[in-house]
């Protein structure tokens, strides 16, 4: 689903169906056992990961996509001064490891 989970990811690079983005309302309103669903049977173009991810690791990583829809919805105005010049420095480019297709 790519770095932000927009649904940019390497896989959409190389030709394959985009997936939905994280953050359209119905995956930010869905609970945290859709994902855990979705990773155990596959849904759409995306095969089961039931094989491949362990259900603990498939329950962290729904809390990685719930942090990761919270992260690009929050509001800057709740950060203090410091974290908003932190973020105004960060880099905005592609880490390295997704573009060399390691996501």
């Amino acid at each position: 689903h790519g770095a932000t989970g927009a649904g940019d990811g390497m896989i959409v690079r190389r030709g394959f169906t985009p997936p939905p983005t994280f953050h359209q309302p119905r995956l930010r309103q869905a609970p945290a056992g859709h994902f855990v669903a979705t990773m155990t049977n596959g849904w759409g173009a995306m095969f089961s990961y039931a094989d491949r991810i362990d259900a603990a690791d498939r329950w962290r990583i729904a809390a990685y996509i719930r942090a990761l829809q919270l992260s690009q919805s929050a509001d800057p105005g709740l950060l203090s001064g410091e974290e908003r010049r932190l973020l105004a420095a960060a880099p905005t480019t592609v880490p390295a490891r997704e573009a060399d297709g390691h996501e």
